[in-house]
């Protein structure tokens, strides 16, 4: 399992396990957890040239169908995880 490290708003570095990753219409997003924890976090990813940045999804409703959509992906998987909404704004 792949691990990265992301710096949150207050400049803390916080370490995750990169679970997946999956596009749902032209935006591409990653499911992260955070190590020692047993829930994930979903972020879209945003490329730029040989880079990649995650950015919390501030629209609630978008939030809420792409947590549906990722969920029921892992149902049809057999794989069960809890999926809490990113109480972080801004990770680079």
């Amino acid at each position: 399992m792949d691990k990265i490290i992301l710096t949150d708003e207050n400049n803390n570095e916080v370490e995750f396990n990169l679970i997946d990753t999956f596009g749902v219409d032209d935006k591409d997003y990653a499911a992260l957890e955070p190590i020692d924890e047993d829930f994930i976090l979903i972020f879209e990813m945003i490329k730029s040239n040989d880079s990649v940045s995650f950015k919390a999804i501030d629209n609630n409703k978008e939030l809420d169908e792409i947590v549906k959509i990722y969920e029921e992906m892992k149902e049809d998987e057999n794989e069960h995880w809890t999926v809490k909404k990113s109480i972080w704004k801004k990770w680079s």
